[in-house]
């Protein structure tokens, strides 16, 4: 028998036009409820009242001590001073080498020596003077004209910038050394009485001018680290007036990705220095908490939708999943009870929080203490905080609570092209690995591509026996990094090698300035510092403001993962026939 199945349609039908009365939701018996939440104990719970007033306390110290470089544990010194809102602090661990150089005698910096020699004729064209000086100045300090052996080694496009302007430009390399330690310069015309004073301000202002141009770094005071690739620096703050107060904060291995609090830890072995007039200042805030919101948080109003594209409810957790299930009852059952209390701190500042009152909406006033302290009834859960590394085991360190540096780093520099670049690669058919490298600086501050093509081996001949070679040289600018041990209970670290070719044994330099090595010019790399994914290294020139509107330019270095790596075809005993 057929079955017969008959839908119906149910419909609200109002008893009345008007929706006021439903829409304001009210209640028959208020003091119903008002009793059952008595006897349930609702009136006696100690969070029952909302926060609406909080008050912070804290501690805010700026660094005062900055040392470049790595500190030997158990290390006591006087480190120099520094302003820690001079300038971003990416400025002053990232900037490597001297972008301008001293003298004329090479090609380096040419392209710098014009643009600043003509900078100079700007500014002392501006000056009234009797008559003009230009043209003697641009005889005496001309850019050299080169001989055609120093072009021939450059690249093309040098070459030809060499030639433009040899003799015909003013040389700002050349004036500046000129002008160090006198304050006219000496260039065959005599300076009439009256023009001393303004040639004397023209030289005083394109010095200062000139000066401010780049955030170069002495050598001796880099925070680059050429055997690691990577930055290493310290800072300190003191908090209080005790010398036990002095809190260092050091970058052990930066990258040069995005300098943050995180980057910094603790350094309980190291004395900067600090004295107890740096010691920090007490700041007090008081602000108005608000609700932390979120989408698909339960909305805080009665008649509001919650956010229709996220839906706790429709999340399935696995069985083992116990994190997403916690997530998803905190966010469901307390999401609304969370509050975030905004504090304004000053930027480049070492931060201790001492108390938190907060008042709630029936008066009482509640005392927090920060997590950690003695006073504190229960360690308490807490994120982002700072470590204090004390064993080589454990890299985490311990936990350094109730402590925060709010780092001065930039939101966005501007990043120039790469100018150098070198990549690290392993080589396991060779049993070595390799410094390759790919991009070298040329004296216009432009990258040149380097070639690695290995020119093609000669044809051989059937008549003649075949030619045996003992090993196949590698491809050029590829500089070998062979294993060795500096010591008996040493680790292996890449030494710069040597390469057999047909005179003889030699050892392979470098053109790049991230292979130059240390001061001595050695280049002994840990062997952990070179992955078998390979390690590409980076120089480029960046840009940016500072909140006092002041241009920083500076070279930095950076390192990522390369994309791939090319082989070397380097093999030993072959024939060639």
């Amino acid at each position: 028998m057929a079955s017969i199945t008959t839908f119906f349609r149910l419909e609200p039908d109002p008893l009345r036009p008007d929706v006021t009365v439903g829409a304001t939701a009210p209640l028959h018996d208020p003091l119903w409820l008002l009793a059952r939440q008595w006897q349930t104990g609702e009136f006696a719970a100690q969070d029952g009242g909302t926060p609406v007033v909080a008050r912070w306390r804290g501690v805010v110290a700026p660094p005062t001590r900055f040392v470049a470089g790595r500190i030997p544990p158990d290390t006591q010194l006087q480190a120099p001073r520094f302003d820690a809102s001079a300038a971003p602090l990416e400025t002053l661990i990232e900037a490597v080498g001297t972008t301008l150089p001293a003298g004329a005698d090479g090609l380096a910096g040419l392209r710098l020596g014009v643009d600043t020699g003509r900078l100079f004729l700007r500014l002392f064209a501006a000056q009234s003077t009797s008559r003009d000086y230009g043209p003697a100045l641009v005889t005496a300090f001309a850019v050299p004209r080169y001989a055609d052996d120093v072009l021939a080694q450059a690249d093309q496009a040098t070459a030809g910038y060499a030639r433009l302007h040899g003799g015909r430009s003013l040389d700002g390399r050349r004036l500046r050394a000129e002008l160090a330690g006198r304050p006219l310069p000496r260039f065959g015309e005599q300076v009439a009485a009256g023009d001393v004073a303004e040639v004397r301000a023209a030289c005083a202002d394109w010095l200062a001018l000139v000066a401010e141009l780049f955030d170069d770094v002495d050598a001796a005071a880099e925070s680059w680290q050429p055997d690691r690739f990577e930055y290493t620096a310290s800072i300190s703050a003191r908090l209080g007036p005790s010398g036990f107060d002095e809190t260092t904060l050091t970058a052990q291995r930066y990258d040069s990705d995005v300098l943050d609090w995180y980057e910094f830890d603790v350094n309980g072995e190291v004395n900067l220095g600090t004295t107890p007039a740096e010691a920090g200042e007490t700041l007090v805030r008081t602000v108005m908490p608000a609700p932390v919101t979120a989408p698909g948080l339960p909305a805080r109003r009665f008649w509001e939708f919650e956010d229709a594209a996220v839906n706790l409810a429709a999340l399935a957790p696995a069985e083992t999943d116990l994190a997403q299930v916690l997530l998803i009852e905190t966010l469901s059952g307390y999401g609304n009870d969370w509050f975030v209390i905004g504090v304004d701190l000053p930027v480049g500042r070492l931060v201790r929080s001492t108390s938190l009152v907060v008042t709630d909406t029936f008066g009482a006033r509640t005392l927090l203490n920060p997590i950690g302290t003695t006073s504190a009834l229960a360690p308490g859960w807490s994120m982002f905080q700072h470590a204090m590394p004390f064993d080589d085991a454990a890299p985490e360190g311990a936990t350094i609570r109730n402590l925060l540096y709010l780092a001065p780093r930039l939101a966005r520099p501007v990043v120039g092209g790469v100018v150098e670049e070198v990549l690290l690669a392993r080589d396991e058919v060779a049993n070595l690995s390799w410094a390759i490298e790919q991009i070298v600086e040329s004296p216009l501050q432009g990258p040149v591509r380097l070639s690695s093509a290995r020119p093609p081996d000669p044809p051989g001949d059937p008549d003649v026996a075949p030619d045996y070679h003992l090993a196949q040289a590698p491809p050029p600018h590829w500089i070998p990094l062979l294993p060795v041990r500096t010591g008996s209970d040493e680790q292996v670290s890449l030494a710069r090698g040597s390469v057999l070719d047909l005179d003889g044994r030699r050892v392979v330099t470098s053109v790049t300035e991230l292979l130059g090595g240390g001061p001595d010019g050695a280049l002994l790399i840990p062997e952990e510092e070179v992955p078998v994914g390979g390690l590409l290294v980076q120089r480029s020139y960046q840009a940016a403001r500072w909140t006092d509107g002041t241009l920083h330019v500076w070279a930095a270095h950076r390192t990522k993962v390369p994309g791939s790596v090319p082989p070397s075809g380097v093999r030993y005993d072959y024939l060639i026939e």
